[in-house]
Order: structure tokens, then sequence, then C-alpha cells
């Protein structure tokens, strides 16, 4: 089916997709080919439903690629983002620098950005998975597969303009990085990077389920935060931050990972604290009630290397180092079904400051389909604002 001609296709309906066609001009006349049986939909999940939207604490130093982000951030920011989803209707709140819409519902950031594309007559193709990109002297052919009355079949769009907006596989994703590296493109294997951390087993025996406030070390890299164990490893807001270290190649399978169950205290106060109880206690097991849950306490006595029995007074140095730190070993990182965001992608440094691609004029690439990821805490998504909202100024200077 050849579906007709437009000035703007705009590959993959997500975050980075939906705002991009938000900033653009009515005049021109825009598609959105989406995948997935709806746009929005991997939005619907983010920030655990809440959709974090920004972070006002908003720096490049939160994401991989800090040197080429730095100016994007400059030129859009966290306050730009907030006042470009208040003229689309959105009430914000902020909580601990974070931000979210008003309703903490992720949905209302997707009614929002919906009506603001609606409105601006954005036609919108659900169902259609893009297969290839051809570059013609007069534009774009974007062709793929659809389903229609139970059949599928092929489409072919045209366009002088092509944005590549898919964002990548995690969760329910789609990569699909293939249609520019056909253009000329180099991509960055793609890797969890929001995601769960594997570890070995022993450490976590009898701790699924258990959440913990802790401090987590990778190397140099230290995060405190919630910590979630599992069966596999750890979970948790501080270490899918820190799983982004393996990611990047920071840290591998084999390193370790340190955590640390009380980081409001230093090792010698918390060695201070076990000998004041040790006026009402007399055993390992004793020392530790109320401190720890008791599945915690547990591993805490095995990792110091002594039984529930033991002499109180001779185990405080084991014990205390045993909480601060808690020794696992990396064994890597949890697969894409698990994770928020990946890490990878398009090379950065064949774009422009408009995400343009310095290998085929008019093609262009935002969010996650480029090599950029940031930290938990709506880093990642303040990147899909800003990178479109380049795009779409180069584009609309492009077009005058």
């Amino acid at each position: 089916m050849d579906g007709g001609k437009f000035d703007v296709i705009i590959i993959g309906g997500g975050a980075a997709g939906l705002f991009l066609a938000s900033q653009l001009p009515s005049a021109l006349r825009v598609a959105i080919i989406e995948s997935n049986d709806r746009v929005g939909k991997k939005l619907l999940a983010t920030g655990n439903g809440k959709c974090n939207l920004t972070n006002l604490d908003m720096s490049a130093d939160h994401f991989n690629r800090p040197e080429f982000v730095g100016s994007f951030l400059e030129r859009f920011g966290a306050e730009d983002a907030i006042a470009a989803f208040e003229d689309m209707g959105l009430l914000t709140k902020v909580i601990d620098k974070r931000v979210y819409p008003f309703s903490e519902c992720a949905s209302t950031v997707l009614d929002v950005l919906r009506r603001a594309v609606e409105r601006r007559g954005t036609h919108i193709f659900t169902g259609h998975a893009v297969n290839s990109i051809g570059k013609f002297r007069n534009g774009f052919e974007v062709s793929g597969a659809m389903i229609k009355d139970g059949k599928q079949e092929s489409f072919y769009y045209h366009a002088d303009v092509v944005v590549l907006a898919t964002g990548s596989p995690a969760t329910f994703g789609r990569n699909s990085t293939g249609l520019f590296a056909a253009l000329g493109h180099t991509v960055r294997p793609m890797t969890p990077s929001l995601a769960p951390i594997r570890t070995n087993k022993a450490p976590l025996k009898g701790l699924q389920g258990v959440r913990v406030k802790a401090g987590v070390r990778i190397g140099r890299r230290y995060e405190v935060g919630e910590v979630l164990f599992k069966d596999i490893g750890i979970s948790g807001i501080a270490a899918f931050d820190m799983a982004g270290e393996i990611a990047r190649g920071r840290a591998k399978a084999g390193d370790a990972l340190t955590l640390d169950f009380m980081p409001e205290y230093s090792k010698a106060e918390v060695k201070e604290m076990f000998k004041k109880r040790l006026r009402d206690t007399t055993t390992v097991d004793e020392l530790l009630v109320g401190t720890f849950h008791s599945r915690l306490q547990e591993r805490v006595i095995w990792a110091a290397g002594c039984s529930a029995e033991d002499r109180a007074e001779e185990k405080i140095c084991d014990l205390a180092d045993a909480v601060k730190n808690y020794r696992l070993v990396i064994e890597g990182v949890g697969d894409a079904s698990l994770a928020q965001v990946m890490s990878g992608g398009l090379e950065v440094e064949e774009f422009d400051e408009g995400m343009m691609s310095r290998k085929c004029k008019n093609a262009y690439a935002v969010g996650e389909a480029v090599d950029v990821d940031g930290d938990s805490g709506g880093y990642n998504l303040q990147w899909a604002w800003t990178s479109a909202k380049a795009a779409a100024t180069r584009i609309v200077k492009n077009a005058l």
C-alpha cells in the first residue's frame, strides 16, 4: 500500500516521537509510524507508572555522554521541559527535585501529548513495523509491514524528512537502529542499563523480596537508595543506577559490588553502637535484633563468618565490617525485558547540534535511538524532550 507523501515521518510514537510532533507547526504534514497497537505504550510504564518527567538537578554529568549532552541541555533543560508541558495543559509537582505530573499518573502525560499531536493534525499509523528506509534524491521511502483485515500487507510512505525515534528494546521496546546503519551510521550494541544487577547467589539466600535503604558501591561510584533483593541479584533505584557502570564498560563480571546497610553511620560509629548494646545482650543474634529485617540479619551474621549463638563481644568488628561492606560478585546485568533503559545506539558524533545526521541530510535521530543514557530520576525522559526539541527546531528552520 502506497500511503502517500509527508513533509516529516517520525518512526516511533514514544516519548521522543510524540514530543517532537507536538513541537512542529501544523503547516507541515507530519506522520508518526508506530509498531505497537497504540502510541506511548512504554511511556505509561515510566517511573512505576508515575512518569518522572525531569529533574530540577539537571546536569550533563548524569549522562553517559556528558560532553555531547551538555550543549543540548543549555538550550532546552528541565525548566524548558516543564514550561512546554504546562503550555500543553499539564499540571506538575516536584518531589525531592523530581518532577511529576500533578496526578502522579503517566497516562496524564500521554493524554496531553496525544491532544497536542492531534490538534496539529499529525497522522498516526499504529501496528506498522518499519523494515527499511530508502534514500533518494528527492527524499525518503519508508517501508514495512502491517496487519490489515487479519492479513499482512506491505506499506510505503514518502517524506522529505525522516526521524528515528524508536527508543530501545528495553521492556517491550524495539531496536531499530539498523535502519540508520543502512544509511551509513555506526551503532554501539545496546546493553541493559537501568536494570537489575545479576550477582553470585550465596549472599542472596533467603532475601528475595526484602527491601532496604543501602549504599551501593562499584569501583569508585557510590549511590545511596533503595535496594530490592531478588533471586538473581539486586534491583531497586540504587541498583538500576549502578547497572550503568556495567553497561558502559566501567565494571564487568567478576568485579565486586558492596552494600552498606547503614550508610548514615561510619564503621567506627557502627562498632560503638554495637558496643553499647553489650550491656543488654550476650549473643550475636541478640546484638542485631531490632536493627535489620530478620532475614537480612541472618545474612549479615553469615557474611561476618559467625553463628547466631557466638559471643557478641568477640564479633563486633566482623559484624560491623559485614554491615558496612556486604560483598557480592557481579555476574552481569538483567536482560532487556527487565530494563527501563538501554545503553548504546547510534554514535552521537555522527549527528549535529540539531540531531540531524552528518551522514545523510534530512535524516534525524532522537531519544534512546542514539547512544545517550542517563541515571534514573527523570534524566532519560529529559533527553527525549531535549533531543526532540533540537530536531524540531532544525526541521522548522530548514523548512522555512
